[in-house]
């Protein structure tokens, strides 16, 4: 098979949208079939500062700040939310991940809410080795940012309300 070179896509952005669509096909697929809906509820560490309980609501999934156990944005308290009656609520809490539903393999269609800049992102959520990843972007998905959870042991929960 021959490969075309990188000259035939025209402009930079061309060729980022060419490299990173060769990057995603070629990238393995690790998730189960075997995962099941609930299996991404309980409490997560971000590896950023903090750990997050996720919990099913109505069939969907959905997500709130435990605890931060590094300095948490704007001191704590949700002051970029867009909607003004918002900007004084606490972020522990807070849900920023909402409305995840489960389609046999991973958790799609939600929004995660970031409380540095007041902005929601599309994401999905998908469980690699009892890792979770979380994939957020904004237009196009092969673009976005993915970052990895750690589940915490349930005897870490009530360590974790402040």
């Amino acid at each position: 098979m021959r490969v075309q070179p990188a000259r035939a896509v025209v402009g930079p952005a061309g060729l980022v949208l060419a490299l990173a669509m060769l990057v995603a096909a070629g990238a393995p697929r690790v998730a189960s079939a075997d995962e099941r809906p609930g299996d991404i509820i309980g409490l997560w560490d971000t590896g950023d500062g903090a750990h997050v309980e996720v919990y099913e609501r109505d069939g969907l999934y959905h997500g709130k700040f435990r605890h931060f156990y590094d300095e948490p944005p704007a001191d704590g308290v949700d002051a970029k939310n867009p909607d003004p009656a918002l900007r004084g609520r606490p972020l522990v809490g807070a849900d920023f991940i909402l409305n995840f539903a489960f389609d046999g393999k991973k958790w799609t269609d939600g929004r995660i809410y970031n409380p540095e800049n007041g902005k929601q992102y599309k994401a999905d959520l998908e469980m690699q080795d009892g890792v979770l990843k979380v994939r957020g972007w904004l237009g196009v998905r092969l673009l976005g940012r993915t970052v990895s959870w750690s589940r915490l042991d349930a005897s870490a929960e009530g360590a974790t309300e402040r």
